[in-house]
């Protein structure tokens, strides 16, 4: 497997986890591979079913929610290869990974991705996504089913 995004951390997940969470059902990983290198890791992403405390959710994605758990699904990792990086295959795996949670949640339920960033550089990232942060965690972050359903329409991936 040829991967290195340049975080050690995200690099191991993928090398030595991704595989065995995949397998277990504890956490899905999806990569894009290069077309004519199948070995060739362009990026990747992982997700699972979640759920926040209702307290922690902002306004503008619990207004119209009962006061208990609310459904997301947790972007555990997301990574693109340095090769990659800056030509908008982080954006493109964002919108992979929505829309397969909404796929889920038309079935299971589910209202955001919750995403945890790695640092305040990350997190301005999703914002410009239309992530918004937890109440009480200002680098987790919720990106709204519906903020991702418009740019799924938007970009013609629905």
């Amino acid at each position: 497997m040829n991967f290195d995004c340049g975080d050690a951390d995200l690099n191991q997940f993928l090398q030595r986890h991704a595989l065995q969470n995949h397998e277990k059902g504890t956490t899905k990983t999806y990569v894009a591979l290069d077309n004519s290198d199948v070995t060739r890791i362009h990026g990747f992403y992982s997700v699972s079913p979640a759920s926040l405390i209702y307290a922690q959710v902002p306004g503008a994605i619990s207004k119209g929610l009962g006061r208990y758990d609310v459904p997301v699904f947790r972007l555990g990792r997301l990574a693109v290869d340095k090769s990659m990086q800056g030509q908008g295959l982080g954006a493109q795996l964002l919108l992979s990974a929505g829309k397969r949670c909404i796929q889920a949640a038309l079935q299971v339920g589910g209202v955001a991705l919750l995403i945890d960033a790695k640092n305040k550089q990350v997190c301005d990232w999703y914002k410009g996504f239309g992530a918004v942060p937890l109440n009480d965690q200002p680098l987790s972050l919720l990106l709204s089913f519906k903020t991702l359903y418009a740019a799924l329409s938007a970009s013609g991936r629905l």
